[in-house]
């Protein structure tokens, strides 16, 4: 077991409206009292001080004498000469103010942070050859000045008390075994250090959210470089109910409050009936922010919503096992599916299984776990691993594919452990588990691709030809998922063996970004391969680890690799894991923020190419991984929660 926390161990509950209204950084002084002068030694009998009237600024003293023309309030008027000469004084210390403090906002982006330095080790746990030969082995990272709202021992209220508990696992149980490392308590100079660090992504987390609130409020997503909205996950607000969980475990708790109340009086999903809805976003972005929001709270209008939901979803389904893709609200809308993506079919299961087990409605369960039933007959010729595109029958054949643990396909693995974790192993449980296995075993056999320097510290999941048994030696960023998976199959199941591959998929991905001119990782990463080893052995480019010519180099705000350095920080203990995120958070500062909240880049190795896009998961996911790696273990713990493809914890029970 954990053991508890340092007393200070709490969040942040009310960030006052200045702090959090997107003045971060800014500090109050006091106001001038009208008398005027810029001078400190000031005498009160004589006027001015001996050493300012023989000094250079003696020629101003007239400036500041006694004009024997009184006014009524008591003070002194000055003539029209002595005006002008004040506002040239002001306007001259504003331009040295300026020249002296630069700008706050470079068009290079690396001028974000100021005045409070903390050294960093950027090669902390990399390889000697995979070191940048740039001289950077040391960089002195400045931070962000702004305001810390005081931290309280005890949150303020029943309510907030309650959402404390609930974010600790109160009302959590289980019957397996847990898998979170046993944390020694932190020494006071670690613990000192976390909390900083921790404090200064929740500060991230006030902009993004401010910069939301002004510019998209109640809209999908905000266009974070100019300002404005864009409505592309259904029009329902999918910032807003995606960020609900962030905000309760951040200890938001007025600013969660706003937004449930939004949800409460606005969130209406009747608005277009017809318009055919993205199945698989719907799921995990809103049911499951729903469902989350409402384990972290126990505010009934969330579950209601969710119930509400789960109904339109059950549209996607018509007379076939499979959802469908698109769906509508209205049931006279929607349409048959004759192709189904392996990811959106087998993503579903989470969330279906705990709306049933919230409402009491067994058809969620049913039709989610009658889906894995069907995929678990499949016969493949890579054991476990399935094409992207599925059919709804029963012991089909799958020849000639590419299999990928990338986009379309990846959350379908991710899925078959988390479900045998919610079912708390029973029932269905043990098969979901049997699939995993298997999977993972031809995961390891036929996708593994390794560097020809022979370095055994690193690995990619490249996609395999079901037929050739060829691999494409390159990995998307969505596949960097797959080292947490790895890692907490390893605990649950006892096969070291994962472990292993996991820390060496996830150091290829934290590679990815240290590599990159930003520090952040690329859409996906792609290597030359060796000649005749049918692409287990590829190349690296000393200089640039991967190869830029050929990969895609943009950058959404993806949470993959910092979710796999949480879940391997949380199961080993080890705190390079917290460094490399951190060396992750201050890129995106870097590089990502914006005066509005963060951007997506156009590409990560040149400076400045923001993209105007903030994706919702940002908040959902990112940020939120980056808060828990920094956050006492007993916060949203693996032994407690079990999160769905969106980071959204669902309460294990």
């Amino acid at each position: 077991m954990a053991s508890s926390p340092p007393p200070s161990d709490t969040f942040v509950v009310n960030v006052d409206s200045e702090a959090y209204g997107g003045t971060l950084g800014n500090t109050t002084s006091s106001a001038s009292d009208g008398l005027g002068s810029p001078f400190s030694s000031i005498d009160s009998k004589a006027g001015i001080s001996t050493a300012v009237a023989t000094g250079p600024f003696a020629g101003l003293k007239r400036l500041f004498d006694r004009n024997p023309t009184k006014v009524i309030n008591g003070r002194y008027t000055i003539n029209f000469r002595q005006f002008l000469i004040v506002l040239v004084i002001i306007f001259t210390f504003i331009v040295l103010w300026f020249m002296s403090s630069g700008s706050t906002h470079n068009q290079d982006v690396r001028g974000v942070f100021n005045k409070v330095k903390e050294q960093e080790l950027l090669n902390n746990g990399y390889p000697v050859a995979e070191k940048p030969s740039k001289g950077e082995n040391n960089e002195t990272v400045q931070e962000e000045e702004f305001t810390i709202v005081a931290i309280e021992d005890t949150p303020v209220g029943d309510v907030a008390r309650e959402r404390y508990e609930r974010v600790r696992g109160k009302g959590t149980k289980t019957s397996l075994k847990k898998i979170q490392f046993d944390f020694p308590e932190e020494s006071a100079k670690n613990h000192e250090l976390r909390e900083r660090r921790r404090k200064l992504v929740r500060a991230g987390m006030a902009h993004a959210w401010a910069g939301y609130k002004k510019h998209a409020w109640g809209h999908d997503e905000v266009y974070p470089v100019s300002g404005g909205h864009k409505d592309n996950f259904n029009g329902w607000g999918a910032t807003m109910v995606d960020s609900l969980d962030t905000l309760i475990i951040m200890g938001f708790n007025d600013e969660f409050d706003e937004a449930l109340e939004w949800v409460k009086t606005k969130f209406d999903m009747t608005k277009n009936p017809t318009a055919q809805l993205q199945f698989f976003e719907t799921v995990i972005r809103y049911l499951g922010g729903l469902l989350s929001a409402y384990d972290l709270t126990g505010e009934k209008v969330l579950l209601d919503k969710a119930e509400e939901l789960g109904g339109y979803c059950l549209n996607a389904f018509g007379n076939s096992d499979f959802p469908n893709g698109r769906f509508a609200v209205e049931k006279s809308a929607n349409y048959g599916g004759s192709s189904y993506v392996l990811a959106e079919v087998g993503t579903i299961q989470l969330e279906f299984t705990r709306l049933s087990t919230l409402t009491g409605n067994p058809i969620y369960k049913e039709k989610a776990l009658a889906i894995f039933d069907i995929l678990g007959t499949a016969d493949a010729q890579l054991p476990g691993l399935l094409p992207s595109y599925v059919q709804p029958n029963k012991e089909a054949r799958y020849n000639q594919y590419q299999a990928s643990i990338g986009g379309m396909a990846d959350s379908y693995y991710e899925y078959l452990l988390k479900e045998w974790v919610l079912l708390d192993g029973k029932g269905q449980a043990p098969k979901y588990k049997a699939m995993f296995e298997e999977a993972v075993d031809s995961v390891s056999k036929y996708m593994v691709t390794r560097p020809e320097n022979g370095n055994e510290n690193y690995a990619i999941l490249g996609n395999v030809n079901s037929g050739s048994k060829v691999i494409g030696t390159e990995m998307e960023h969505l596949g960097c998922f797959m080292g947490g998976s790895l890692a907490m199959g390893s605990k649950y199941f006892d096969r070291p063996s994962d472990m292993k591959l996991a820390m060496a998929l996830t150091e290829a991905c934290v590679l990815s970004y240290h590599m990159s001119e930003t520090r952040i990782g690329p859409e996906n990463i792609k290597f030359d391969a060796v000649a005749g080893s049918n692409g287990k052995k590829f190349v690296t480019n000393p200089a640039t680890f991967y190869n830029r010519d050929i990969s895609r180099t943009s950058y959404i705000l993806r949470p993959e690799t910092v979710e796999s350095l949480w879940i391997l920080y949380r199961l080993t203990g080890d705190k390079k894991y917290q460094d490399q995120a951190w060396q992750i958070f201050i890129a995106l500062e870097k590089n990502c923020r914006t005066d509005i909240a963060y951007t997506s880049l156009k590409d990560v190795n040149k400076l400045g190419s923001h993209d105007n896009g903030m994706e919702s998961f940002f908040l959902a996911e990112t940020l939120k991984y980056l808060y828990l790696i920094f956050s006492p273990p007993n916060v949203i713990s693996l032994d407690d929660f079990v999160l769905n493809t969106e980071a959204h914890p669902l309460r294990r029970m």
